[in-house]
């Protein structure tokens, strides 16, 4: 009988076999858009990847990756580890850190999130509009920050609510509800109304939806309910169906391999953290509303966002509300901080965004589409609100990341229209 053959070396040693590809580890959450976005770079550039998840996020014995993406901080053991291994890390979070010149850093612009909110609320006519967060801070205080800061240019009062984050032993889900509820209900009740909230997640959000509807105020007419993430599985499942903000984690997954690639090269890079905006906002039945107590300027407002993309006046308008022309410009000013024609730009620039980003259609068609005269006034109009040409901007959009610090500095425009227009007609 032949003897049994003697056992090599553990099967794990195939991950490092020179003849292999290169072995890029992934010691990270990420959504699955991210994911798949990792994958399908992995593939084009024949990595083969190691998810430590499946090994209690241990690095296997006799492994020694070239590269990482990872969500841990550069303090991280498993990090430092690597990095004296001499393996390129980059890591995906929400806040830049001191030594992210040892592992670059891919970063959520949670500022850029923030201002977008306020924007969001602001274009919608509330002027009273709050925060609802934990206590401690952990790593959102920046959307904070962003968010309030963007609400006082455009005249919104801000207010804040932190939820304590620990739970006492003990304590069930329910019972944690009504006890945030009551605190909730205290709060909410003692402020003006319309009232625009942001939620610091989309669960934050749904269960502020939920909070609303126990304490009796109406939503959105009341009180309209903004979430950040736009995960499906929350935004269609909350009682009121959720706005979000959009986070593009295509591109943060994207820029991250980039950033690994040329770290695994051996490049210096000039920029070693990278922020990388929102897309823009999902909206929902949780904000579909106009905050404002005249009733003439919301029927105005209604009928503009049903009507921009025709060749509208101000005389037009004020016909169909029934009032003067002069009536509605001041009372439209009033309530909105900004005059008819600038909402209608505002308006239309929103959609010339979303086509730039949804479709293939040529400028000049997308112009006749949402009601610009000619291909040479959306331009003009298009860079004096942001700064760049329709052309960049889809390219900015749609761009690979080659150069990630390039692809940040094209985006930095890219959050779509502001809210804060002229305040004449």
């Amino acid at each position: 009988m032949t003897s049994q053959t003697k056992t090599s070396r553990p099967a794990l040693s195939v991950l490092t076999r020179r003849h292999e590809r290169p072995l890029v580890l992934l010691a990270q959450t990420q959504d699955f858009e991210g994911e798949r976005t990792i994958l399908q770079r992995a593939h084009e550039l024949q990595w083969r990847l190691l998810d430590i998840r499946f090994r209690g996020n241990c690095l296997p014995p006799g492994v020694t990756p070239q590269g990482a993406i990872t969500n841990r901080l550069p303090t991280d053991p498993l990090v430092r580890r690597l990095l004296k291994q001499g393996c390129a890390v980059v890591r995906i979070g929400r806040l830049p850190h001191p030594l992210d010149v040892r592992a670059p850093a891919v970063i959520e612009d949670l500022a850029a999130s923030g201002r977008m909110a306020a924007e969001h609320f602001a274009a919608r006519g509330f002027r009273q509009v709050g925060y609802v967060g934990h206590d401690p801070w952990s790593d959102f205080k920046t959307l904070y920050d962003g968010f309030s800061a963007r609400a006082a240019e455009l005249g919104c009062a801000c207010h804040l609510l932190r939820f304590s984050s620990a739970t006492p032993p003990g304590v069930s889900p329910g019972v944690r509800y009504r006890n945030r509820f009551r605190i909730f209900a205290d709060w909410v009740r003692e402020l003006p109304k319309p009232l625009g909230l942001l939620g610091f997640s989309d669960g934050m959000a749904a269960m502020l939806c939920c909070m609303c509807i126990d304490a009796g105020l109406a939503v959105p007419e009341e009180v309209a309910v903004l979430g950040r993430g736009n995960l499906p599985s929350v935004c269609e499942c909350s009682p009121l169906q959720l706005s979000s903000i959009v986070l593009d984690y295509a591109s943060e997954a994207q820029t991250a391999v980039t950033l690994l690639q040329r770290r695994m090269r051996g490049e210096r890079l000039a920029k070693t953290t990278v922020l990388i905006p929102p897309l823009r906002v999902a909206t929902r039945e949780s904000t579909d509303v106009l905050a404002t107590a005249d009733r003439a300027v919301a029927a105005a407002l209604r009928y503009l966002w049903n009507h921009f993309e025709e060749d509208l006046a101000v005389a037009d308008v004020a016909r169909q509300i029934g009032l003067s022309r002069r009536q509605l410009v001041r009372r439209f000013v009033q309530a909105l901080g900004r005059g008819i024609n600038a909402e209608l730009r505002r308006k239309r620039l929103e959609e010339v965004c979303r086509l730039l980003r949804m479709s293939d259609a040529s400028v000049a068609d997308i112009a006749a589409a949402v009601g610009f005269h000619s291909s040479d006034y959306l331009h003009r109009t298009f860079r004096r609100a942001f700064g760049i040409t329709p052309r960049r901007y889809r390219l900015g959009q749609r761009r690979t990341a080659d150069n990630p610090e390039a692809a940040h500095a094209d985006r930095a425009a890219d959050a779509g229209p502001t809210a804060g227009g002229a305040a004449g007609e």
